[in-house]
């Protein structure tokens, strides 16, 4: 398997591990069923929510760390490259839909993490006691979100580089037709003149 390839099994393996974790995040996350009262105080049981978010960041941040770093300046590949290309346009596109989806995962999945985590959180309102508990989605969000992430960062990088494969393989231009060919017949050699020849312009 290609360096190219290699790159973009590991690109999308980060992002298989990421979308897991944090669909397991999702499953295990504090229940308000699971929270109890004691003593006016709201008591959270354990959870492998917080755990399993920071491992759907860790995953989702180094997916894209590698992208970025193998498809290196993005700029730089539009000087070399023609700007109002089809494909470097799709690049474009795709860079900055992952970077927009990377940017929310990662978003969710640690302030969920945070809110996740919480002990001795009450709120007394209208004289009863309230024990807070993140809202369901937010894990299973961040996890589509990273999956997304991880996609358009290899449609990035494989477009931008199938740009340059594209140039660098380029036909040569037709030259207008133009064949070189050697005379059919030797030329005479210009400095031999016939005796003959030679006395007519004596005479003359």
């Amino acid at each position: 398997m290609e360096k190219k390839g290699i790159l973009c099994f590991f690109v999308a393996l980060l992002g298989i591990i990421s979308a897991g974790a944090g669909f397991a995040a999702e499953v295990t996350r504090v229940k308000a069923s699971q929270v109890t009262l004691e003593l006016g105080e709201c008591v959270y049981p354990r959870s492998p929510a917080l755990v399993l978010s920071l491992i759907s960041a860790a995953t989702l941040l180094m997916g894209q760390i590698v992208i970025n770093f193998s498809t290196g300046c993005f700029c730089c590949k539009r000087n070399n490259a023609q700007s109002h290309s089809s494909n470097w346009t799709k690049a474009l596109c795709f860079c900055i839909v992952s970077w927009i989806t990377f940017m929310t995962a990662i978003g969710l999945l640690l302030t969920g993490a945070a809110l996740n985590d919480r002990r001795g959180e009450q709120v007394y309102k209208d004289g009863g006691i309230y024990c807070y508990v993140i809202k369901p989605g937010v894990f299973a969000v961040g996890a589509v979100l990273s999956a997304l992430s991880s996609i358009f960062g290899v449609f990035y990088y494989q477009t931008l580089n199938s740009k340059a494969k594209d140039t660098s393989n380029a036909p040569i231009p037709d030259q207008g037709g133009i064949v070189m060919a050697q005379p059919q017949f030797p030329s005479e050699n210009p400095g031999f003149v016939n005796g003959d020849a030679y006395n007519k312009r004596q005479f003359n």
